[in-house]
């Protein structure tokens, strides 16, 4: 087949390898057109990420679902990560009480007192 390129002229001859089509393709400019794939190497199908109703899912297969390796040990907690966060807690909860005061709210003022007992007696 004899081409041009930028007033090059040349003759290209198409590979003779044995080519299938793919499923993907459409129309360009009215003609369609469809990929092709060496028959060799497999048609890579499409891989789409849907919703429906808001459930995510894909058209691929996922890989089994195996158990996941767990990095160090969540069953151990330090001391002093506990003792924190229960400062953290503490702290916050004695601002919203004291906005709550500033404000006037009394019932929010009895929720907050009611959820510092709970936390006093988890402990």
């Amino acid at each position: 087949m004899k081409l041009s390129y930028r007033g090059v002229a040349y003759e290209y001859e198409p590979p003779a390898i044995d080519m299938i089509e793919g499923e993907i393709g459409g129309k360009y400019r009215g003609q369609p057109w469809r990929c092709s794939y060496p028959r060799h190497i497999p048609v890579p199908q499409p891989a789409l990420d849907l919703k429906y109703r808001g459930v995510a899912y894909s058209t691929y297969g996922k890989a089994p679902a195996g158990a996941i390796p767990q990095t160090g040990n969540p069953g151990k907690v330090s001391p002093e990560l506990v003792e924190t966060h229960l400062a953290n807690i503490r702290r916050r909860l004695e601002h919203r009480l004291q906005v709550a005061k500033d404000s006037g709210d009394q019932k929010l003022i009895r929720m907050l007192e009611a959820e510092s007992k709970q936390l006093v007696r988890s402990r």
